[in-house]
């Protein structure tokens, strides 16, 4: 799972540090409990708060969440085409 993460966030560049090492976290949790909701997947109150004041935060855009995921797809794209 690191490695595709990694692959996912390489093209992730935000306006803080802190704010990509957040996204990490986020992903990470998402991505154990995949279709669950932010709270379950998050697993308690305080991570559940950090999920939301990271996609709440108005420093945080669409467009830097989804850079790394579009950066990645092209990626593979590239290898397999």
């Amino acid at each position: 799972m690191t490695s595709w993460l990694n692959d996912e966030l390489e093209g992730c560049n935000f306006a803080d540090v802190r704010l990509g090492k957040r996204f990490r976290i986020v992903l990470e949790r998402f991505s154990q409990g995949l279709g669950e909701t932010i709270p379950l997947a998050c697993q308690d109150w305080a991570s559940t708060k950090a999920a939301y004041r990271f996609f709440s935060n108005r420093r945080v855009s669409e467009q830097e969440i989804l850079a790394g995921h579009f950066q990645a797809t092209r990626g593979r794209f590239q290898i397999t085409g």
